[in-house]
C-alpha cells in the first residue's frame, strides 16, 4: 500500500548561497519590505511620535530617518546580492564563527522582542474589534496565541511562502493605508493638521531614536531578502519598500491619531468608522510582518544551533515570543526601540566596512572553515560603539546627540583602524 508522503518544507539556503535560478525581481522583495512596514507596531510609533512632536516635525523625522536608513539599506542589499548569503552567514566573515553567535543571539533577542510586541498589539486589536462589532469581550491571551500559531506555520515554509503571501496582502495593505490618509485629510485641511501642537511627550531626539529603533533591523537583515534579488539593480529596487512604504505607514498612524486623540490603532479606526476593513487588513498585515520577524529569527538562530532543523528553531522561538507577549512586553516598547538604536547600528557598520574596505568584496565559503573563532577588532569595535552611543543617549558625552549616528560612525571607523593596525 502506497503511503502519502508529508509535504516537503522547501530549502531556504540559511547556511549556503542562494542559486541563481532561485532569484526573483526586486519589486517582489520590495513588496515584502512594505508588508513588514504595514503592521500594528509601526502604526503605534507613528501615533506616539506624531502626538508628541506634532505632524510637521513628525513628517520630517519619518521621511528623514527612512531616507538615511535607505542609503544604508541599499549598501547592505548589494552585499547580500553579491554574496547570495544571509546576514548571519555574512557576519561570520567579520566577527568570527564564535563571535557571530554573540551578535546573532543579540539580533535574535531583538527580533523576538519585535515578534512579541507585534503579537501582543495584534491580540489587543482583536479585543477592541470584537468589543466594537459584537459586544464580546474577546480574551487578549486567545488572540495572542491564535495569531502566533498562524504566523509560526507560515514562517516555517520560508522566503517563498512569505513572497507569495505578500503578493496578495501588500496591495490590500497599501490601498488601506492610502484610504486612511484620504479619509482623514479630506475631513481636515493639511494646514489645520500641521498647526496642531504636539504634547511634548518626547523630545525630538527621543522621537528620532524611536523611529530609528523601529527601522534599524531592516538594513542589518536586508541581505536575508536581497540575496534572492537577480541583480544589484533589483536589490536597490527592493529598498524602495523602506524609502516609500514606511513613511506612509507612519503617517497613516500619526494623522488619524491627531484627529481622534487615540494611540491604539483599532480605537483610531473605530473612531473613523473603519472597524471592519481595519480588522481585515491589519490581520493580514500583522501576519505578514510577524512571519518575516520569525523567519529572520529562525535564520539567526540556525547559525547558533547548527545541528537543529530550522523548523524546530522557528517553533521554539515562537513559543518564547508568545510567552513574552502574554507577559505584556509592549509596555516597554519605546525603551526597547531606544536600546535597539544603540546596539544594532554598529553590527551593520562593521560588516559593511569588512566587506568593502577589508576583504574587498571577497567572501568565499571555501574559506569558511578557516575563519577565526573570534575577531577581536569586530568585538572591540562593536562594544566600544555601543558604550559611546549609550553614554551619548543619556547625555554623559556629546557626539552627534543621535544614538544611531554615534554607534554607527564609531563602529565603522574603529573597526577599519583596528583591522589596519592589528595583525
Amino acid at each position: 500500500m502506497n503511503k502519502t508522503k508529508p509535504p516537503k518544507i522547501p530549502v531556504d539556503y540559511s547556511r549556503k548561497k542562494v542559486p541563481e535560478d532561485k532569484t526573483v525581481k526586486g519589486i517582489k522583495i520590495a513588496s515584502i519590505i512594505v508588508g513588514i512596514g504595514v503592521t500594528l507596531p509601526v502604526f503605534f510609533i507613528g501615533s506616539e511620535v506624531t502626538q508628541a512632536v506634532g505632524l510637521s516635525t513628525a513628517s520630517l523625522i519619518f521621511f528623514g530617518v527612512c531616507i538615511v536608513l535607505s542609503v544604508l539599506c541599499g549598501i547592505t542589499a548589494i552585499i547580500g546580492n553579491r554574496t547570495r548569503l544571509s546576514t548571519y552567514m555574512l557576519l561570520h566573515f567579520s566577527f568570527g564563527k564564535k563571535g557571530t553567535q554573540i551578535i546573532n543571539i543579540l539580533v535574535a533577542i531583538t527580533l523576538l522582542g519585535w515578534y512579541a510586541v507585534t503579537v501582543e498589539i495584534f491580540g489587543q486589536a482583536l479585543t477592541d474589534a470584537f468589543k466594537q462589532l459584537f459586544d464580546v469581550n474577546f480574551p487578549l491571551s486567545i488572540g495572542i496565541i491564535v495569531g502566533s500559531l498562524l504566523m509560526t506555520v507560515t514562517s516555517i515554509y520560508g522566503f517563498r511562502v512569505i513572497e507569495r503571501f505578500s503578493s496578495i496582502a501588500v496591495p490590500l495593505m497599501l490601498i488601506f493605508v492610502i484610504y486612511v490618509l484620504y479619509v482623514t485629510m479630506s475631513e481636515n485641511s493639511i494646514s489645520t493638521l500641521l498647526h496642531i501642537d504636539g504634547s511634548n511627550g518626547m523630545t525630538i531626539i527621543q522621537a528620532i531614536s524611536a523611529v530609528v529603533g523601529m527601522v534599524i533591523l531592516t538594513p542589518v537583515l536586508m541581505p536575508d531578502y536581497s540575496r534572492f534579488a537577480r541583480t544589484d539593480k533589483d536589490s536597490l529596487i527592493a529598498v524602495l519598500g523602506l524609502t516609500v512604504g514606511f513613511p506612509l505607514v507612519l503617517l497613516a498612524g500619526g494623522i488619524p491619531s491627531l484627529i481622534t486623540g487615540e494611540i491604539d490603532i483599532m480605537k483610531i479606526m473605530i473612531g473613523l468608522s473603519l472597524t471592519i476593513p481595519a480588522l481585515f487588513i491589519l490581520i493580514f498585515s500583522t501576519w505578514t510582518t510577524n512571519t518575516a520577524n520569525l523567519y529572520s529569527t529562525q535564520l539567526t538562530l540556525a547559525t547558533v544551533f547548527t545541528k537543529t532543523k530550522d523548523s524546530k528553531i522557528g517553533v521554539a522561538a515562537s513559543i518564547v515570543g508568545t510567552l513574552m507577549a502574554l507577559f505584556g512586553i509592549a509596555t516597554y516598547f519605546i525603551d526597547f526601540l531606544n536600546l535597539s538604536s544603540i546596539f544594532i547600528p554598529p553590527v551593520s557598520a562593521i560588516f559593511i566596512a569588512d566587506f568593502f574596505f577589508i576583504k574587498k568584496q571577497n567572501y568565499d565559503l571555501k574559506d569558511f572553515d578557516n575563519l577565526p573563532s573570534f575577531d577581536a577588532s569586530a568585538i572591540i569595535s562593536w562594544a566600544i560603539a555601543c558604550i559611546v552611543a549609550y553614554l551619548g543617549a543619556y547625555n554623559y558625552i556629546a557626539l552627534t546627540s543621535i544614538s544611531f549616528f554615534d554607534s554607527f560612525i564609531v563602529g565603522f571607523v574603529l573597526y577599519i583602524i583596528l583591522k589596519k593596525n592589528i595583525k
